[in-house]
């Protein structure tokens, strides 16, 4: 007779089985760079890909030495790290009978781990531009994980007082280009209307951008997806603007000139900078449509406005007409920054009146 224990094990057993049946492992093997081992030779590792039922990335991970030695007089363990499908991490695991080490033999504790944990969550740790090298100061104890005697040249937050080395080798491998290598791997798996419908998701905005920039897809349908998301969340302009510079001459002149007249002070400088660097043709008639604009300009965005005009061979009757009135702004930096400009410019005798008033007005302070 089956009691109620027996059927539960059996229903637990089954959806165990099933669990395993719906997961699918991907060995990618890879060449990354680690800063503290080298930063010229890659590092040859494997990579895995745990796939979903569908076929789709859930989550990498990849077996790594717990810390980098140049004397090898560091304990090194083998540990697991863990991301998820957009490269962030997710964990570190160790083996049984495994636990890191401090210096002198001694284990890390519950809140060295939380710590570490924290660590690792963190992209911007000041271990990001931090060279092995400089880690310590002392000679001879390069490679040596928190020796006494060790001069650590890295704020303590950022790392377990007595692992350094420890802390400093598990980030970057962390946050090196394995990263890039797993959204790269995951954006592969999406297809375009998948990273359509990402867009609508605050979470996944970002990696969808990106991986659309990787595919190169200009079609109407994308082109708006990514304008209304800026439009909801201003911030995604400056990750959008490497998929514009791509795009094929028209839609560039339309977007730029859309997101200029819409955006802020901050996202216009962004788009300022950008059409400065641009490879993508700028037709005289581009700024055309820019000058309503110029009078509720700051001093920054005229600087780079001028800059633009000169390098993009858009001076026209039109521009200096709407910056004629700027000589008489409040803010003498923008007034003083016009005149400059103007007066290197072929100019009307009514136009060279005006800047002449100026002139006589503020020579003192030119």
């Amino acid at each position: 007779m089956i009691n109620t224990f027996n059927i539960l094990v059996a229903i637990n057993l089954s959806l165990i089985f099933l669990n395993v049946s719906f997961t699918n492992e991907i060995k990618h093997d890879i060449k990354v760079i680690h800063k503290g081992v080298s930063l010229t030779e890659p590092i040859e590792c494997t990579l895995v890909e745990i796939q979903n039922e569908n076929g789709k990335p859930q989550e990498f991970y990849m077996d790594v030495e717990s810390v980098v030695c140049g004397d090898k007089q560091c304990r090194i363990d083998i540990v697991r790290i863990y991301w998820n499908k957009l490269g962030q991490y997710s964990r570190l695991e160790l083996p049984d009978n495994v636990e890191l080490e401090k210096e002198e033999g001694e284990h890390f504790s519950s809140s060295d781990y939380n710590k570490l944990n924290i660590i690792l969550n963190d992209e911007n740790s000041p271990l990001k531009d931090v060279y092995k090298s400089e880690i310590v100061s002392t000679v001879g104890s390069e490679g040596v994980d928190a020796m006494t005697g060790a001069t650590v040249l890295v704020e303590k937050s950022a790392y377990v007082q007595g692992a350094v080395w420890t802390c400093y080798s598990l980030w970057h491998w962390v946050h090196g280009e394995t990263k890039q290598i797993i959204r790269e791997i995951t954006g592969r798996s999406y297809s375009i209307s998948e990273l359509q419908s990402s867009l609508q998701g605050s979470y996944y905005q970002y990696f969808a951008i990106e991986q659309l920039i990787i595919k190169k897809d200009f079609s109407e349908k994308t082109v708006d997806a990514i304008l209304k998301v800026i439009d909801v969340n201003p911030m995604l302009l400056k990750s959008s603007l490497p998929y514009w510079e791509i795009t094929p001459n028209e839609i560039y002149i339309n977007t730029m000139q859309r997101l200029i007249l819409s955006a802020n002070t901050n996202n216009r400088l962004l788009c300022f900078n950008a059409i400065l660097q641009t490879k993508q043709n700028l037709p005289p008639d581009f700024f055309k449509k820019l000058n309503v604009i110029i009078p509720k300009l700051t001093y920054q965005e005229i600087d780079l406005f001028l800059r633009i005009v000169i390098a993009k061979d858009g001076i026209t009757p039109e521009v200096i007409s709407q910056l004629l009135p700027l000589l008489d702004n409040e803010n003498f930096l923008i007034a003083r920054r016009v005149y400059w400009f103007l007066n290197q410019q072929e100019l009307s005798d009514f136009q060279k009146s005006q800047i002449n008033v100026f002139y006589q007005k503020w020579k003192n302070r030119l």
